[in-house]
């Protein structure tokens, strides 16, 4: 509702515009405590339609969406099966960096991986001194909680 004060011919008249149909040229207006329909003269009704969303075709999938020119993610790394002398990963996250080979030998405390997680970087440690057997993981890969990350023996 909106109020307005007009002086027409000196005189003053109170006028408040309650509601205007949009879809044609009438306002419900109050002017000095008494109500009118006021046809708005040289105005032309509009019809708004609300927009139509047609459904996806049943053969679009998102996951075959690729931008142009981009490369590739990097894939998921598989959880592999429980390995003797596996170092689990210990949250989610995204491999940056892997810092041994297989057939390395590592000592207690070394750092093997560096993974990204919330937003920071955490070493993952080896356990057990030993020599690396497998990497079971890509630089760039997602990795899960309890995904193997390397083998140590």
């Amino acid at each position: 509702m909106k109020d307005y004060s007009l002086k027409i011919n000196g005189s003053t008249y109170d006028v408040q515009i309650d509601s205007i149909n949009e879809s044609s040229t009438v306002a419900h207006v109050i002017v000095n405590g008494t109500a009118y329909e006021v046809e708005i003269s040289g105005a032309k009704g509009s019809v708004a339609s609300k927009p139509h969303v047609a459904p996806a075709p049943k053969s679009a999938n998102s996951g075959m969406i690729t931008p142009s020119g981009a490369a590739p993610a990097p894939k998921i790394a598989p959880a592999a099966a429980p390995a003797a002398g596996a170092v689990k990963c210990p949250l989610p996250g995204t491999v940056l960096a892997i810092n041994v080979a297989v057939g390395d030998t590592v000592a207690v405390g070394q750092t093997l991986i560096v993974l990204e997680a919330m937003k920071m970087e955490n070493n993952i440690d080896a356990d057990r001194a030993g020599v690396v057997k497998q990497i079971c993981v890509a630089q760039g890969a997602t990795v899960m909680e309890g995904d193997n990350l390397i083998v140590i023996e």
